[in-house]
């Protein structure tokens, strides 16, 4: 598995551009200018069939009907999470800039699994941030969204987070056995391990 990321959008949201060893690809999460990716995907020969998303936040879905279209790649997206999806104001769209509306093409939930290529990613439902916010886990790695960052977690103060559900989640990512690679929606990448030992709200009771 080969990951790129692109941060980009108005508060630097993390695009990963994630592929297998024959160049079949998904987008995690897009926000910003899109150009930077296609320029990636084509001098590289991927073929994106997927567009993988972490939860409905303006920052993470931007630019998401744009590349898919260009692309032709399925949208997939936590079903828990339709609301924020197709609701400007749920989504926060509607206070920044133009209302964004997503319909994914494939919903998914707890434990369902997606196949890309030679990769799959497992789902794993992990409200707090969202009310469906999910993360995806590929053998040793997760890409966490907004739940979790290196040393902190996402925020619950807008439309649909929840502080309480968010601590659980944070709880079952910690309960993981062994040890991940852990891409976030924001910042550097981490590791569960370390988030286990240093991270103040993965280690709070």
């Amino acid at each position: 598995m080969k990951i790129a990321c692109y941060a980009a959008g108005s508060v630097g949201t993390n695009n990963y551009v994630v592929s297998d060893d024959n160049g079949i690809t998904c987008i995690i999460d897009c926000d910003g200018p899109i150009q930077p990716l296609l320029n990636y995907i084509a001098q590289n020969n991927l073929k994106v069939t997927h567009i993988l998303l972490t939860h409905g936040h303006y920052d993470h879905v931007g630019s998401v009907n744009e590349l898919s279209e260009k692309l032709g790649a399925k949208i997939v997206g936590g079903a828990q999470e339709m609301p924020v999806f197709t609701d400007p104001a749920l989504n926060v769209s509607q206070f920044v800039g133009p209302a964004i509306i997503i319909h994914p093409d494939e919903l998914v939930n707890e434990g369902d699994v997606v196949k890309v290529g030679d990769m799959e990613f497992k789902v794993m439902l992990t409200p707090g941030h969202t009310q469906g916010s999910i993360c995806f886990i590929s053998g040793d790695t997760i890409f966490s969204g907004d739940t979790l960052f290196q040393g902190s977690c996402g925020r619950t103060d807008l439309p649909t987070g929840n502080w309480n559900d968010i601590r659980l989640s944070l709880k079952r990512l910690a309960a993981l056995p062994g040890d991940y690679k852990v891409y976030s929606g924001h910042g550097p990448a981490t590791t569960m391990e370390y988030e286990r030992k240093n991270n103040p709200y993965m280690r709070s009771k």
